[in-house]
This record gives structure tokens, C-alpha cells and sequence, in this order.
């Protein structure tokens, strides 16, 4: 019931034909292609940031690290809120709805990843790859490598975070835009870092938004849903 609300609210409407929308722009209509051979060719028609020490080992490998202690802080609030201190029941579900908008995040675009079938750019031809550049949608070849670029991974790991507007726009008003911006300034980032990295194009990011997006007003509308009817529970 909630997720069928969910799929005809105007605000997931709205959302999906934006999404469709710049999938097109970028995916069919060659923004893809276009943005990463500017950046190739801004590295001397390689991809030269691809393990430099600021895009690898600070903002791959690192924030990624940072991501897990983050995460892991987040549950453990949100275990202490519920189940120890239950003073505060309104932050306990804002912190049990958050703790699982970034779950379902990141294993939403893992699991996607895992089967979509669709390369990174350093694995193409025209990127010194040997790999044909195939659309999204477009049927993969059999004969050519298993890969697991799409959607991208390392961007949800910023973009799950705006999960935080829900999250202070019940415990913070005031904050909830500070929260959004965290979350979409961070997966900008991150996600722009792999393009510099050859590992993505701008779809696959954008494809990571839309579903960050998607779990946090899934998550926190049966949290609250359920809080507000224990009966249904």
C-alpha cells in the first residue's frame, strides 16, 4: 500500500521524469560520451587520476572508510534511541528510519551493479580500453567481459546521505536543507571522482541519486507510518 502511494505521489512523478529525462540527455543523447572525453583529454588522453593519492587513496578509498564509521555511528544511535533510551521516541524512529535509508541504499546500487552488466569507461576502446561503448539499455554482447560499473557505487556513498533531510526535517527543521545539500554536495563529489577516475559516466551517478532518493522517502514514510499506527505494525 505505502509503496503503491509512493509510485503515484506527484513528488516520485516529478522525480522520474527528471531522471528519464537527463538518462536521455546523457545516455542517449551523448552527454556521457561527450563529458568523459573531456576529462580524458584533460589527462593527456589517459586516465591519469586513476590512482593519483588524492582521487584513490583520500576520496575512494578513504571517504569509503569514513562511510563505514559514519554508518556504523548512525546504528548504533539508533539501537541506543530504541531499545536502551526511550526518552526520545521521535528521534529513535528518525534514527531508525535513517539507519535504514543508507541499508537499503547501499545495497540496492550494490545489488543493481551486480547485474546490470554495463562497463566503465576505462574499459572502452575510445578510453584506452578494447571494449565497444554500449548504451545502457542496449543488449551486451556474451562474449565480451562481465562488468559491474552500473549504477556507481562510490557516489551512493554521498548520495545516500540525503536520507539527513528527512531525518532533520522530523527531528530539526530548521537543519533539513543543510542535510539535503550534505548528502547532494558529498555524492557530487565522490561521484565526479570516479569520472576523473574513468570508472564512471555521469548516468550511472545520476542513476545512484534517483535511487538514494527513492529509499529515503520509502524508509522514513513506513517508519513514521508505523509509529503513528502501532496497530498496523
Amino acid at each position: 500500500m505505502l509503496i503503491r502511494q509512493f509510485l503515484c505521489s506527484k513528488s516520485f512523478v516529478l522525480l522520474l521524469i527528471a531522471y528519464l529525462l537527463l538518462l536521455l540527455l546523457f545516455d542517449i543523447g551523448g552527454g556521457d560520451i561527450w563529458l568523459a572525453a573531456k576529462l580524458y583529454a584533460l589527462e593527456g588522453q589517459q586516465w591519469a587520476l586513476r590512482d593519483y593519492w588524492l582521487t584513490e587513496d583520500v576520496l575512494h578509498r578513504g571517504a569509503r572508510k569514513l562511510n563505514y564509521l559514519l554508518a556504523l555511528a548512525t546504528v548504533v544511535t539508533a539501537v541506543y534511541y530504541n531499545w536502551l533510551d526511550k526518552t526520545k521516541p521521535t528521534l529513535a524512529k528518525a534514527y531508525l528510519a535513517l539507519t535504514l535509508s543508507l541499508l537499503c541504499s547501499f545495497a540496492l546500487v550494490a545489488y543493481l551493479k551486480a547485474i546490470t552488466n554495463i562497463a566503465c569507461p576505462w574499459s572502452l576502446a575510445m578510453f584506452g580500453g578494447n571494449e565497444p561503448y554500449i548504451h545502457i539499455l542496449q543488449p551486451r554482447p556474451s562474449y565480451l567481459p562481465y562488468s559491474q560499473c552500473f549504477p556507481a557505487g562510490h557516489a551512493s556513498v554521498g548520495y545516500a546521505w540525503v536520507a539527513l533531510y528527512y531525518f532533520f526535517r522530523h527531528c530539526r527543521p530548521h537543519y533539513r536543507y543543510a542535510g539535503l545539500a550534505a548528502g547532494l554536495i558529498g555524492g557530487a563529489m565522490l561521484g565526479f571522482t570516479q569520472q576523473l577516475r574513468g570508472a564512471h559516466f555521469m548516468s550511472h551517478d545520476l542513476t545512484t541519486l534517483f535511487i538514494c532518493l527513492c529509499c529515503a522517502k520509502l524508509c522514513f514514510a513506513a517508519i513514521f507510518a508505523t509509529a503513528a499506527n502501532p496497530s498496523k505494525s
